[in-house]
């Protein structure tokens, strides 16, 4: 699974309000971003690309089928 720049850019700014609203504290950021570093590195890898990839093509048709 290819995440797109759109992607990114989403989770970021995602992430920036929560922390600028103190919903998510630097500490818990850190340890979320080396969670997911250590998670792409890991044997369950494939599985967590799978399931959002999944998820992906499914918000993707459930748009076409809306709009």
């Amino acid at each position: 699974m290819v995440l797109s720049i759109s992607g990114i850019v989403l989770t970021l700014v995602i992430t920036a309000v929560m922390l600028h609203t103190r919903y998510l504290r630097l500490g818990g950021a850190l340890v979320a971003a080396c969670l997911g570093y250590f998670l792409a590195t890991s044997g369950a890898a494939p599985a967590i690309n799978g399931f959002f990839t999944s998820l992906a093509k499914a918000l993707a048709a459930l748009g076409h089928s809306l709009g």
